[in-house]
Formats: C-alpha cells, sequence, structure tokens
C-alpha cells in the first residue's frame, strides 16, 4: 500500500500548522479521509483536529 506524507497546511484543533506525519492507504493519489482520520486519532489529537480529515486540507507527498 501507498505511504504518504501529510503535513498540516495551518493549525487544526490540537495540532500545529506545520506538524508531520505518515499515512498508509490503498487510495491513489490522495489517501482517504478515514485513514487521515485514524492516524489522526491514534496520534492522540482531539476531535477538532480529527474532523480535518480531508486530503484538501494536507499538503500531500507520496513517499513509496
Amino acid at each position: 500500500m501507498p505511504v504518504y506524507k501529510l503535513k498540516a497546511k495551518r493549525k487544526y484543533g490540537d495540532m500545529q500548522g506545520g506538524y508531520e506525519f505518515q499515512v498508509t492507504s490503498a487510495t491513489f493519489p490522495n489517501p482517504n479521509a478515514e485513514d487521515i482520520g485514524k492516524e489522526i486519532a491514534k496520534l492522540g489529537f482531539n476531535k477538532d483536529a480529527q474532523s480535518y480529515r480531508s486530503s484538501g486540507n494536507w499538503d500531500i507527498t507520496k513517499i513509496s
């Protein structure tokens, strides 16, 4: 499955702007919202941050 690096374009809930993390998702060319939301939750960010799970909220780079 492809791995993506996501970077927050601005502050989302308790996540600072510029925060980076990786998401594994079976979708191409961008990860789907469900996979992004699950990863944000696993990282311990609040529900407000999780609401920004749409791929349009992130600078996305495909890693592999």
